[in-house]
């Protein structure tokens, strides 16, 4: 079961990058896919946001174990697609996120530091 994620987001494709960022798009979706069909991740998720005046216009979540995306974080192609997405989109980055047993581990472990 997921315990962790890793966030990956942008805010808008660097002017004259688009059709890249959109090829890119489509190449990291179906990489995803198939991490998700082979076990190496439980799940993927792209989500797209209305324009909001803020530097955040897309995310995908990707969900696994810590170890499933330690071990992502190492693979060839999901480098590539990073660091790609780097040069095409402004303010891309990976943030590792926490989730279910590691949220709560997380939650438990600010209680006890603000209780101090």
């Amino acid at each position: 079961m997921a315990d962790a994620a890793l966030v990956l987001q942008w805010d808008r494709v660097v002017p004259g990058r688009e059709q890249q960022a959109l090829s890119l798009f489509g190449q990291a979706l179906e990489y995803y896919g198939t991490l998700q069909s082979d076990g190496a991740i439980e799940s993927y998720e792209p989500i797209l946001l209305d324009p909001n005046g803020r530097d955040l216009n897309g995310i995908i979540l990707i969900r696994g174990t810590a170890d499933q995306l330690d071990a992502l974080r190492r693979q060839e192609r999901f480098i590539d697609i990073t660091m790609r997405a780097t040069h095409q989109c402004q303010n891309f980055g990976v943030i590792n996120a926490h989730i279910e047993g590691q949220l709560q581990a997380r939650m438990a472990k600010w209680a006890q530091i603000i209780s101090q």
